[in-house]
C-alpha cells in the first residue's frame, strides 16, 4: 500500500474542511456587517425624525414668544417639504398647562419622533412654553 497517496487524500480533506470553514467565517462576518448597516442606516432615520421634531419645537417656543395664539384644536403644520413633515399637536385634555407635542415625520420611511412641551396661557391668551421634554 502507498503511504503518499494516503497522504494526499488527508491533505485534501484538511483542506477542504479549512476552506469550508474560512467560507463561514467569511459569510457571518459579512452578513454582521449588513446587520449593523442596517441598524446604522435606521438611527440616522431616527435621528433626522427627531431633529425634525427640535425644529418644530423650537418654532412654537418663537411663536409663542411672539405672542400668537392658537385654539389649541388643530394642528398647526409648521413644514411640509420633501419627504420630512413638521406638526405641532394638541394633546386632547384640557390639563394646565396644556401638553403640545412637535413631531418630525419621515413620510417615506414611516418613522416619527416628538418632543413634549407644556404651554400655559395667561388672560390676555399669550402662550408660554413653561417645559421641554425632548423625548
Amino acid at each position: 500500500m502507498n503511504g503518499g497517496a494516503h497522504n494526499a487524500g488527508f491533505i485534501t480533506y484538511v483542506a477542504i474542511l479549512t476552506m469550508s470553514l474560512l467560507l463561514l467565517l467569511a459569510f457571518m462576518g459579512l452578513r454582521i456587517s449588513q446587520i449593523c448597516e442596517s441598524n446604522a442606516v435606521d438611527e440616522i432615520h431616527l435621528e433626522e425624525a427627531h431633529y425634525a421634531a427640535q425644529r418644530g419645537a423650537h418654532w412654537f417656543v418663537g411663536y409663542c414668544k411672539e405672542g400668537n395664539t392658537w385654539d389649541f384644536q388643530q394642528k398647526l403644520i409648521v413644514s411640509d417639504e420633501g419627504d420630512v413633515e413638521i406638526t405641532i399637536e394638541p394633546d386632547r385634555s384640557m390639563d394646565n398647562p396644556r401638553h403640545v407635542m412637535s413631531y418630525g415625520k419621515l413620510k417615506n420611511r414611516e418613522i416619527v419622533s416628538r418632543v413634549h412641551m407644556y404651554v400655559t396661557v395667561d388672560q390676555d391668551k399669550r402662550m408660554h412654553v413653561v417645559k421641554v421634554k425632548p423625548y
